[in-house]
């Protein structure tokens, strides 16, 4: 992994070009003697606990083994992270510059949040509460709360996620999200959320709720398969019957998301071949 400085107006041969531990090369002309000129990058990170982006990704790849360095500059370029520069343009990350990297890298892996909401979440004054994230399901999400959760208004959705009313106004017409009236205000639960913060970030590729029926349609046939297992079980009165669907469900949930993921990455990979879908 490796990031090249800035062109100068002065250009020098790549053979002319030492190469620092990172792969970053060294500009300057030699000093006398031969001996090989110190470049800015080696004074700056020198005694200090400074990094270059090479020694950021290698740190990091064991936790995010896709990550690249052309990914680090795309996500500086996002404005989700702003390390300093050397004089001749070279990347040089603080503890805190790597802290804030490592968290965009989590939140864009755990909870699959949109650049823009990742940006909000982190530049968040102290105190501020979190905005409605999509997130994983787990056990707590397949059973209906007696306190109903924490739910959402539109307001809230808006500012926190930039979700138009327009957007929102399809979402409900296309029964993808189904608020409930209090007292002529509609509260969005926290998967409502999830789905508005999804359908945002599809929006921005011209895909709009009308276009997401068939997703809704083939989530409706899945859960019509997890019936058919499980609603013997779960009229059960005996609440070991009743944990066993759950756990029967659960498995159920995983096994088709990680499948339709795999066909989705199948089906794409022809794509961008350039052969046509399966």
């Amino acid at each position: 992994m490796s990031e090249t400085a800035p062109d100068t107006t002065t250009q020098t041969r790549a053979t002319d070009q030492p190469s620092t531990a990172d792969g970053e090369s060294e500009r300057g002309a030699g000093e006398a003697g031969g001996r090989r000129p110190v470049s800015d990058l080696q004074s700056a990170i020198r005694g200090s606990d400074l990094q270059t982006i090479g020694s950021v990704v290698e740190r990091l790849r064991a936790e995010f083994p896709d990550l690249s360095v052309s990914k680090v500059r795309y996500l500086e370029e996002q404005g989700l992270i702003t390390p300093r520069r050397t004089r001749s343009g070279y990347r040089l990350f603080s503890p805190e510059d790597f802290d804030r990297l490592q968290a965009v890298l989590t939140m864009q892996r755990d909870d699959y949040l949109p650049l823009k909401v990742i940006r909000r979440e982190l530049d968040k004054a102290p105190g501020e509460a979190p905005a409605p994230t999509p997130r994983r399901l787990d056990r707590s999400d397949l059973i209906e709360r007696a306190d109903g959760g924490r739910e959402h208004t539109a307001e809230e959705l808006t500012r926190r996620l930039g979700a138009e009313p327009e957007l929102l106004a399809e979402l409900e017409e296309y029964e993808i999200v189904r608020p409930r009236q209090v007292s002529g205000v509609k509260r969005y639960t926290d998967i409502d959320a999830g789905i508005v913060a999804a359908a945002v970030d599809l929006a921005r590729v011209g895909l709009r709720p009308k276009n997401l029926r068939i997703l809704k349609s083939a989530v409706d046939r899945e859960t019509g398969l997890i019936e058919q297992v499980t609603l013997p079980i779960l009229r059960s009165p005996r609440v070991d019957h009743q944990r066993e669907a759950l756990d029967i469900i659960q498995t159920i949930v995983a096994a088709t998301t990680q499948l339709r993921q795999l066909l989705i990455a199948r089906n794409v990979r022809r794509l961008t071949s350039g052969q046509p879908p399966v």
